[in-house]
């Protein structure tokens, strides 16, 4: 993308902490900076639009704070969802689908676009954890969930807004489920270290 951005959002039962990409020092959540507009491009909202394989059913996660910090609180909510918690069926294959926004804008900015354009500087990662295999994969351990990335850029590195999900064949209790991106410009290599957070959301997941 033509201009960096860099925005997290890091959500827990009691803080919010946004920053914008271009600061250098990480704002304390008792004190936090909002981004400012006319340096960088902000990504508002997060989907996670998973699809049912076999019946071909939507259902969307979504969390968004359209107005920073100091304005309304931010939220989860989409099709079916008043929490963080996302709910799987056990035994289950679903296409996951992560849409990036900036709403503030009008029309809607799709930063999900310039981040599929940009795919040699950019990785998501679930819960910090590096892809390894072919394709690459992660598996999470304490919900026996096992994430495919099904694009990756140039470099044959995953990008991850496009991966697919394997739930095991069992319920299992809520769990972290920690969606990342990273900006890595000229530094990925695959792996979690390199580059700088662009946007941090926790879910949970379920297995029902």
């Amino acid at each position: 993308m033509k201009t960096t951005f860099k925005f997290v959002i890091t959500i827990s039962i009691s803080c919010i902490l946004i920053m914008a990409c271009k600061k250098k020092n990480d704002p304390s959540p008792e004190n936090p900076i909002a981004p400012n507009n006319d340096e960088t491009e902000l990504i508002t909202t997060i989907k996670l639009i998973l699809e049912d394989t076999v019946t071909h059913s939507f259902t969307t996660y979504q969390f968004s704070d359209v107005d920073g910090v100091g304005g309304n609180p931010a939220i989860y909510g989409g099709i079916n969802q008043s929490d963080s918690v996302i709910h799987l069926l056990q035994n289950k294959v679903y296409s996951c689908h992560i849409l990036l926004l900036d709403e503030t804008k009008n029309p809607i900015d799709t930063i999900s676009n310039e981040v599929k354009n940009e795919a040699v500087d950019h990785l998501i990662f679930f819960n910090s954890l590096n892809p390894s295999g072919a394709p690459p994969s992660v598996y999470l351990t304490n919900s026996m969930l096992t994430i495919k990335y099904m694009d990756l850029d140039a470099n044959n590195k995953p990008l991850g807004l496009n991966t697919i999900w394997q739930t095991p064949n069992m319920p299992m209790n809520k769990s972290l489920l920690k969606v990342e991106l990273k900006h890595q410009p000229n530094i990925k290599d695959g792996t979690y270290a390199p580059g700088n957070t662009d946007i941090q959301v926790e879910f949970k997941v379920q297995i029902n």
